[in-house]
């Protein structure tokens, strides 16, 4: 039979045996000796008791309600022995403890927060710096249309409880609850507190000087907050074109559309590497600005003064190399496409036999499901066996001529880095189209060899058409670009093909009986 002792330790009530007791007042005592002449020794000592306490409390949890001595050797060998950690005075200063517990427990960190210590206790738990956490927090804010984001950080706020208690600081921060990170926690918790009154009165002094008021902070901080929005704003829009650049939304170069980006690289560059030193210069010469305008309205709108070290030197020297990169790609890209070619051929057609044109357009063969002129460029593009086949730039128009005679012209065009090869380039495109009679048949389509690159190649038939005479588009017409929507018959005027207006017959009778009188109506009068 043991004799046990009630005492309160850390706010708590614990039966403890005689021996523990003595035990435990050894170990606190040669702790309190440790500590003796630190200003913050009772703060100290404090949050180790509570520790102790909390230890205790764990131990307690299977139904016993009396400490042992075994219970206080175990917290002992948690805590620590404080002579473990005895430095003389003869001695060099201890290092801090770098020692991290794998089991981290997360808390709100209110004591550098923003609005609740939400994105602190993240980068506590994550390892990570508060202000990438909050760049982060906010995009996903923007990325999420508000709602999700705003959502998850108001429940994170009410369910996670924030650190007020040394041990849980030193939890969140992923520490060992022991003697010495109490110790040392403590002492740096002062420091910083003295540091900041400091700094509040050398404010307050300097205000004084200067004669600046409240009112006028006040106002300075409301306008740090509106160009912080401003800045945010451009931040995420040049993230938002830099996405839509990159999911092939509304890009184009050269005529190209750009939503493959493998077909551009091949028929382009024939995968030299170019295009991807361009696209990686852009996202560089896009994205390393927008962090930084990012990263610089947090700063404004929190007013924080903490800096990411290096950061604006990395940014800068990336925006350069990307601006080299993209200089480099388009100087190079531009000069394939720097000079223009052009090869035109007519056909003169016998005189037609009708007043009208028959034009149509052979079947395709090439595009299946092709269903109108309207197509994306990549959709009109395959290549097989040695050539590539090119449904668009396709366009013909039709142009009035006094001639009696219709006639055809094709003409073939490229671009090149020097004449002599867009010259050859445009003699390389093969177009099929046929003229005999009254009609004019094209085909849907060109071919170049599949070794030539894509240099703007594209074809051109302008057919002339005499005045007067009339164009009846066939079922396939609509396969291929011309200037009008119309389809049908049209008539060539002087300003082009228009619509045909139905004339009224001049041998048109009315007949109408009007009671015992038959009214006859001719064009020419009436006749009764």
């Amino acid at each position: 039979m043991n004799k046990t002792i009630a005492i309160n330790l850390g706010g708590t009530v614990f039966n403890i045996e005689e021996d523990a007791f003595q035990l435990l007042k050894h170990y606190l005592d040669t702790i309190q000796s440790y500590f003796a002449g630190d200003p913050s020794s009772s703060e100290i000592m404090s949050d180790i008791e509570v520790r102790v306490a909390e230890l205790f409390h764990e131990k307690n949890n299977d139904g016993k309600n009396v400490v042992t001595r075994q219970d206080v050797e175990d917290m002992m060998k948690v805590m620590g022995k404080p002579e473990d950690y005895r430095v003389d005075n003869d001695e060099a200063p201890r290092e801090e403890s770098t020692v991290r517990n794998s089991k981290r427990k997360i808390y709100r960190d209110t004591d550098d927060a923003v609005i609740a210590g939400v994105c602190s206790g993240l980068s506590h738990y994550l390892g990570w710096d508060p202000i990438v956490v909050r760049v982060a927090v906010v995009i996903l804010f923007f990325a999420s249309f508000g709602g999700p984001m705003f959502l998850g950080y108001i429940l994170f706020w009410a369910l996670v409880p924030a650190a007020k208690s040394t041990a849980e600081k030193l939890q969140m921060r992923g520490e060992n609850v022991n003697v010495e990170n109490i110790g040392r926690f403590v002492n740096q918790e002062t420091k910083a507190a003295a540091e900041r009154v400091q700094k509040f009165g050398r404010q307050t002094a300097e205000s004084i000087r200067t004669g600046s008021t409240p009112v006028l902070q006040g106002l300075g901080r409301v306008f740090a907050i509106i160009f912080g929005i401003f800045f945010l704003m451009m931040g995420f829009g040049l993230i938002i074109g830099l996405i839509a650049l990159l999911s092939f939304s509304e890009f184009s170069v050269f005529g190209l559309d750009g939503n493959n980006w493998e077909v551009l690289d091949k028929m382009i560059f024939n995968y030299d590497g170019t295009l991807w030193i361009f696209v990686i210069g852009v996202i560089l010469s896009m994205a390393t600005p927008a962090i930084g305008l990012i990263y610089g309205a947090i700063k404004l709108i929190t007013g924080s003064t903490k800096r990411i070290k290096g950061m604006a030197v990395t940014l800068t020297s990336l925006f350069i190399i990307g601006v080299i990169m993209c200089s480099y790609g388009g100087i190079r890209t531009g000069k394939n496409f720097s000079r223009n070619a052009e090869l035109s051929n007519s056909t003169l057609m016998n005189k037609l036999s009708t007043d009208t044109l028959y034009f149509d357009v052979m079947p395709d063969s090439m595009f299946i499901g092709r269903t109108g002129r309207h197509n994306e460029f990549f959709d009109l593009i395959k290549q097989n066996g040695e050539y590539t086949y090119l449904g668009q730039p396709l366009n013909v128009h039709f142009e009035p001529t006094t001639s009696s005679q219709v006639k055809v012209t094709v003409t073939r065009a490229s671009q090149g880095s020097h004449m002599e090869e867009a010259g050859n380039l445009a003699r390389n495109i093969a177009y099929d189209y046929r003229v005999g009679g009254d009609t004019v048949m094209l085909a849907p389509y060109f071919t170049i060899p599949i070794k030539d690159l894509y240099r703007a190649q594209e074809v051109e038939v302008k057919v002339y058409v005499p005045v007067g005479k009339y164009v009846k588009f066939g079922t396939n017409s609509h396969l291929i670009s011309w200037y009008s929507e119309e389809d049908g018959v049209l008539m060539m005027t002087d300003d082009g093909l228009e619509e045909v207006e139905e004339n009224e017959d001049d041998s048109t009778t009315k007949l109408e009986i009007n009671g015992d009188t038959i009214i006859i109506q001719h064009k020419e009068g009436v006749e009764q």
